[in-house]
């Protein structure tokens, strides 16, 4: 049926272009890092286990893509063509494209999900124990799950099938499908998607009012982004009410901009949607909004002319303008570690790379934001996550990679700068300056950020981690670092160093018009190293980085400092707040979770879940509370503690005045047995809309 001999080039745009003529290559980002190997049992990369040991736990040996979002308090993930034939790893020659093959084997897809609390060290995968199976479509090579959307207990999938009769890796027709097992069964496909412009897609469920220019202007919509022939496509975008995702003919078309009033044209026919830029090269793609940088955040793979890898763009709405191309990951960055290259490693699947098939090299394709993990800083950088494939070997990667703001970029600023500052920023700050210094006397740490130069990576660890486990930390770098110098003036200087840096996180200068002396430490350091008594140095700093001024117990927080921070991390420290207020007076929970008073646990039971969710949640502890105090004057002042606490994430400004008749109207009704009064009340808090912000999410709760 697939006479030609496959050839993984022939499926790329190699042929002229316009967009070759002249052009520099993209500039690269830095900052991009392989995080894990997320399928197979062994990373040929380290020689050591895979986290996930898929191949032993759920026979999957091979696979590719992982499309990602949020399903029933879970990171669902949509995996390609998954070999399931053992015992050797990766895509035996079975299941290429032209061979023979076996789908119950090799082509069929898989799903699984995810429930880990944070990603910088790699997610936990569960895989379902079947593949997911459309009755009225081919699910063949390269005909597979594309993107998915959940809305109340469904779960909508977009998959691609019908390959083109001469060049099998091509699809030719998208479709959508539901399921309402988790997974496993959809039936029959809904209708068909596209067989044009939308082939691969990647959807965005977004509140309608929120986005100026909207064939709708109320409820929720879905935002459809898609590609036509096989990387070798332009970008278009389309829009359907969410309550109407059933019916195809609710789906508008953007078709540019009306000249005389400046918005969006939006069209019920297909070929009138326009590209949103020239490319020319895309086929798989993944756009989410990212919060932190206020912007859409656009994936592909390219291989045109001088863009090669994965490429990343920026834009500030749907259709942009979308910012200038920039390397995300750079394919020379793979090879030899993690990538295949022809005759110049040994990390090729057991059955491939003869003779036979000299184009079998590896490859970076698929790039698929995991968004719920972003992490960042607001209006700085944000650091994603992404599924990254590599096609020889077939697996798949975790990636993270860091992309700043622009105007981080025209003008970074330290991010911990006096006592005043953050723990997470403070704590990184003195991690990567122990890095700086490490690096320079070429000494490594024991940990996987220690030698990390980028701030981004040692916020993010600092996030899950107690102010005690902070000065833990960095008191163990100390000792590894000092203790692997082997000169006296060495151990000196980076003394005056460390210590500087430290006294003058844990001390207002500011405040008092002073500076840090460091020549003043230097003379002790040398009199101490002189005289003997090295040790004293390390002692010494270690006493610094103990002062509660330095990194006080700020745990309550669960690094929730403000408005700007992330939903998972207010609503932890709500929750966290409740549970500590309940434990006081003794009160038990309707479930035992509600209860707990570690952070983590929040923020991991909050990162997949809807707003409305999260709200729904806070409000119904606090009822409990309400309802479960015996003391009026308890119930008062949980009201007040939370009340707070919401004010300043939401950067309310408390007037005092206002706030005593508040307390004393809300303690009257308490008192009068007007609880409900007192619940609606905390629910106007809990649901305003700048203490929990209502962003885009491929998860909705009905």
């Amino acid at each position: 049926m697939f006479s030609e001999k496959f050839s993984l080039r022939k499926t790329f745009a190699e042929s002229y272009n316009p967009l070759c003529v002249g052009n520099p290559g993209p500039p690269k980002l830095y900052g991009t890092r392989k995080v894990s190997q997320l399928t197979g049992d062994v990373d040929p990369e380290t020689n050591k286990k895979t986290l996930n040991q898929t191949s032993s736990k759920y026979s999957v040996y091979g696979t590719d893509l992982g499309v990602s979002f949020p399903y029933n308090g879970k990171l669902y993930f949509l995996f390609g063509d998954t070999t399931r034939r053992g015992p050797s790893e990766g895509l035996p020659k079975s299941a290429m494209p032209g061979a023979p093959y076996n789908e119950d084997e090799t082509d069929y897809d898989a799903i699984a999900y995810t429930t880990s609390d944070r990603a910088y060290d790699g997610i936990s995968l569960v895989f379902n124990s079947s593949p997911p199976l459309v009755d009225d479509i081919s699910q063949l090579t390269a005909e597979h799950p594309i993107e998915g959307i959940t809305i109340g207990d469904d779960m909508y999938v977009f998959f691609v099938t019908d390959l083109n009769p001469n060049r099998r890796i091509l699809p030719r027709r998208s479709v959508l499908t539901k399921s309402v097992d988790g997974g496993y069964n959809f039936g029959n496909s809904l209708y068909t998607l596209s067989t044009d412009k939308f082939i691969h897609i990647s959807a965005q469920i977004i509140d309608s009012d929120k986005i100026r220019g909207l064939p709708k202007t109320t409820g929720k919509g879905l935002l459809l982004w898609g590609t036509g022939k096989y990387r070798q496509s332009d970008i278009y975008l389309a829009f359907m009410p969410l309550d109407e995702i059933e019916d195809q003919s609710s789906i508008r078309y953007y078709a540019g901009f009306n000249k005389d009033s400046g918005r969006p044209i939006w069209q019920s026919d297909e070929p009138s949607a326009i590209p949103l830029f020239s490319a020319s090269c895309i086929g798989e793609l993944s756009i989410r909004w990212n919060y932190y940088l206020d912007k859409w955040i656009l994936l592909y793979n390219c291989d045109l002319c001088n863009t090669n890898g994965i490429v990343v763009r920026l834009a500030d709405d749907p259709w942009g303008p979308w910012h200038a191309t920039k390397i995300v990951f750079d394919p020379a960055d793979g090879y030899r570690r993690f990538v295949h290259q022809l005759g110049q490693d040994s990390l090729v699947d057991e059955e491939r790379d003869d003779q036979t098939n000299p184009f079998d090299l590896g490859y970076g394709y698929g790039p698929y934001q995991m968004a719920p993990y972003a992490t960042g800083v607001k209006g700085r950088y944000t650091k994603i996550y992404f599924t990254l494939s590599t096609w020889n070997p077939y697996q798949v990667i975790q990636m993270s990679a860091i992309i700043l703001s622009e105007n981080e970029e025209k003008n970074p600023l330290l991010y911990a700068k006096d006592a005043n500052d953050r723990n997470d920023r403070k704590y990184a700050y003195v991690s990567v300056f122990l890095a700086h210094l490490a690096n320079t006397k070429k000494i490594g740490f024991h940990d996987p950020f220690g030698n990390n130069p980028f701030i981004a990576d040692h916020i993010e660890w600092a996030q899950f981690h107690t102010h005690l486990e902070l000065r833990n930390e960095l008191k163990t770098k100390v000792n590894q670092l000092i203790s692997g110098l082997a000169a006296d003036i060495d151990k000196a200087d980076v003394y005056t160093a460390i210590i500087s840096s430290v006294v003058r996180l844990g001390y207002d200068y500011n405040l008092f018009n002073n500076v840090v002396n460091a020549e003043v430490y230097r003379r002790w350091a040398l009199d101490a190293v002189h005289t003997g008594n090295k040790e004293l140095l390390i002692e010494e700093i270690n006493q610094r980085i103990d002062s509660e001024r330095f990194l006080p117990n700020h745990d309550y927080l669960c690094y929730a400092y403000s408005s700007e921070d992330p939903n998972e991390f207010k609503y932890a420290r709500v929750s966290l707040l409740q549970a500590k207020i309940a434990e006081s007076v003794k009160m038990e929970w309707d479930l035992q979770h509600q209860g707990t008073l570690d952070c983590n646990s929040y923020i991991k039971w909050a990162r997949f879940r809807h707003i409305e969710e999260l709200r729904k949640d806070l409000v119904s502890k606090f009822k409990q509370m309400v309802i479960k105090f015996s003391s009026s004057d308890d119930i008062a002042n949980a009201y007040e503690e939370i009340r707070k606490a919401i004010a300043n994430l939401s950067d309310t400004a408390i007037d005092d005045k206002k706030v005593s008749s508040n307390d004393q109207w809300i303690l009257s009704m308490i008192n009068a047995n007007e609880k409900d009064v007192v619940i609606r009340e905390m629910s106007k808090h809990i649901c305003k809309d700048n203490f929990l912000i209502s962003l885009p999410t491929n998860n909705i709760s009905l």
